[in-house]
């Protein structure tokens, strides 16, 4: 006959494995949040590069008020560009509002740029 305390009892082991399973339910649960958490950084990181390039794409373009669409697959966007008001000696300031959508997500952004007047013609 064995000592009494000599290993587990059937209770014991019933109370560990319920401890176990609680454990891996909320690490599941932990990793299950994550991976949901990581999926809409991804797609914020997507409208993000896109608004980014659009702005950057508006650096190498004179700029003209009015407003600009445009769509690839889900994704959508329009941008509004607006002179802002100021004396006419200095250079023209303008106002870029974007506006990135990709299903139910979606980004504004906003910014100021200043475009220098085209050098007048010397050679008149």
């Amino acid at each position: 006959m064995k000592p009494r305390g000599a290993g587990f009892g059937l209770v014991e082991m019933l109370a560990a494995l319920a401890v176990f399973a609680l454990g891996c339910t909320v690490l599941l649960v932990a990793f299950g949040q994550a991976a949901r958490t990581l999926e809409q950084v991804r797609a914020s990181d997507r409208l993000s590069l896109v608004a980014r390039s659009l702005m950057d794409d508006q650096r190498g373009q004179r700029l003209q008020a009015g407003e600009r669409r445009g769509s690839e697959g889900a994704l959508r966007w329009r941008l509004q560009i607006s002179r802002e008001p100021g004396p006419a000696t200095l250079l023209p300031l303008w106002r870029l509002d974007l506006d990135v959508s990709e299903g139910r997500r979606s980004l504004r952004v906003s910014t100021l740029a200043v475009q220098a007047q085209p050098a007048l013609d010397a050679s008149r």
